[in-house]
């Protein structure tokens, strides 16, 4: 399982179902602003993971350390 370092606009869901039976687990959510152009943006920046299946609650506990 590899972790990986995601970003979008919009705050993100922890468990997604993405389709053909892949799942999404994300945690450690931040929230980033940045300015550019003298224009502020906020974007979150997240660990997530991909599973083969739809994970357990004892999965997300061990994934996510919570």
């Amino acid at each position: 399982m590899e972790t990986r370092i995601e970003m979008r606009d919009e705050y993100p869901m922890s468990i997604e179902n993405i389709g053909l039976g892949k799942w999404h687990v994300r945690w450690n959510v931040r929230e980033i602003e940045e300015e550019t152009e003298g224009e502020i943006k906020t974007h979150y920046e997240y660990n997530e993971v991909t599973l083969d299946h739809e994970p357990t609650a004892k999965e997300v506990q061990q994934i996510t350390g919570k």
